[in-house]
């Protein structure tokens, strides 16, 4: 028995204090709740809370593969998702503290044959502020996935796009793209491949061996199956969804392996103290080198989650209180929602209890004639029940949940009422010229594209369109 296995045998039946609670306590909390989330369908995956590295609750809950009936363990590998920037980040810093890279040199200094100039600089990348457009986003991307596994097959796609801003540094903008150059980084100073670098200089010196990159087609023991769950509640495996590994995310990884990855860390295992610091410290939209650092249940937080199609994860720690909570799952989005609970549950503040996913809910009440298919009825259904809407993506989601189905009735009053509630976003337009062209409406959803294009000039979906359909003003 490994040394954090038997500390994790031993921590859960410790009555040790985590913010005020016994880890007793918390414990019968943290199982209730899950229970309410596992009950809905809403998770599946593994759960930890350590308080000082040790575990206070640790349990696992589903199946890693439903056909076969295979439960979910504390040693199930979970893709993690966009968590991998924090190893890609920590292995920069390394490399600073080498000496052997500059946080304010030009990346080109690095990288010869980079398309962007001298004025991107590494930092930059780490903050996500360097205006590098999403390569997912390249018109090629989906035809070439299954063909993606090294860095070098993924640069021909980043280098391929325009910048998002012209400024670096003027603001924040999420960025898969700018991650994967950092791996590139990471392979050009240190003349080794991204994946061995990291096994050798953060996974080695971690302990964590149960942690690597794999593609969909490997036999990986101990790895869960990702799924997706329709608006019906069928669950379909997404194996051919899931983004490929890079330096970007899609690491694979138990709850225990990111505890070591945790403690590492917090001690002087992986990086200096001066590093620390730099990648603790928030530049734009409070997010530092491959950290988010806000507050997060009344505490300090320095945090990344991580999600895609069977996919959820989130990994949060909260340096004042040295607590980690940390929730992997193998349903899209299935992380989240748990992680919020938990931290609530940790800190003693209020949380939204489980709930259907709002595409979910909406399917139910129409499918069950409780509501009638107009805007407002669906607008005064989602108010019903509690469902907030802060930004047009949240509709926008749902209402190509529909389509998908063939419900394009639904979907068209969906986006209609995305179109209500946000008015300036040009997305929502174009994404309701594209229901009432599915419905056959052709002059509505000509009105729509254009709606887009009189919002955003430089929308250029809805222009393609328009120039398609002979309709371009």
């Amino acid at each position: 028995m490994t040394r954090l296995m038997r500390m994790l045998a031993c921590g859960l039946c410790l009555l040790v204090s985590v913010a005020g609670v016994q880890a007793q306590e918390l414990a019968a909390e943290i199982d209730q709740v899950m229970s309410e989330f596992v009950e809905l369908d809403l998770f599946s995956g593994t759960v930890l809370v350590a308080k000082g590295g040790v575990p206070v609750y640790a349990r696992a809950f589903g199946e890693a593969n439903k056909d076969h009936h295979v439960a979910n363990t504390l040693e199930t590998r979970f893709n993690i998702g966009s968590i991998g920037k924090t190893l890609t980040g920590t292995a920069i810093m390394q490399l600073v503290d080498r000496g052997e890279v500059e946080l304010e040199a030009a990346v080109a200094r690095y990288l010869e044959d980079f398309p962007y100039g001298d004025t991107i600089r590494i930092h930059h990348l780490l903050s996500h502020t360097s205006g590098m457009f999403n390569y997912m986003a390249h018109p090629e991307y989906r035809a070439r996935m299954t063909s993606l596994r090294r860095i070098d097959d993924f640069l021909p796609l980043i280098y391929d796009q325009h910048l998002v801003f012209e400024t670096p540094g003027e603001r924040f903008a999420y960025s898969n793209s700018g991650i994967v150059v950092l791996g590139a980084v990471i392979e050009k100073v240190s003349g080794m491949p991204y994946e061995e670098f990291i096994a050798k200089n953060i996974l080695g010196p971690a302990g964590m061996t149960s942690t690597g990159i794999n593609f969909w087609d490997e036999v990986v023991p101990n790895r869960a199956m990702g799924y997706t769950k329709g608006l019906t509640g069928r669950f379909t495996a997404a194996v051919y969804q899931v983004p490929p590994a890079c330096a970007d995310g899609g690491l694979e990884t138990t709850v225990l392996d990111l505890l070591r990855f945790d403690r590492a860390l917090a001690g002087d295992t992986l990086i200096s103290e001066e590093s620390k610091q730099k990648m603790y410290t928030p530049n734009l939209d409070d997010y530092g080198y491959t950290w988010s650092i806000r507050e997060r249940a009344g505490r300090r937080s320095i945090s990344h989650g991580g999600g895609a199609p069977g996919v959820s994860a989130m990994f949060a720690r909260f340096p004042d209180d040295d607590v980690t909570i940390i929730v992997l799952s193998n349903y899209s989005e299935g992380a989240i929602e748990p992680a919020r609970a938990i931290e609530a549950i940790v800190f003693g503040t209020e949380f939204r209890p489980p709930r259907p996913p709002l595409g979910e809910a909406l399917y139910r009440a129409v499918d069950g004639g409780q509501i009638e298919v107009t805007p407002s009825a669906i607008g005064a259904e989602i108010e019903r029940r509690g469902y907030q809407l802060r930004s047009p993506q949240t509709l926008n989601f749902v209402g190509y949940e529909f389509l998908g189905v063939g419900e394009v009735d639904v979907a068209v009053a969906i986006f209609e009422l995305n179109v209500e509630r946000f008015p300036d976003d040009a997305n929502s337009y174009d994404s309701l010229g594209e229901a009432y062209l599915a419905n056959g409406d052709r002059e509505q959803g000509i009105a729509a594209y254009k709606k887009a294009l009189e919002v955003d000039p430089e929308f250029e979906n809805a222009r393609q369109v328009l120039e398609r359909m002979g309709a371009l003003p």
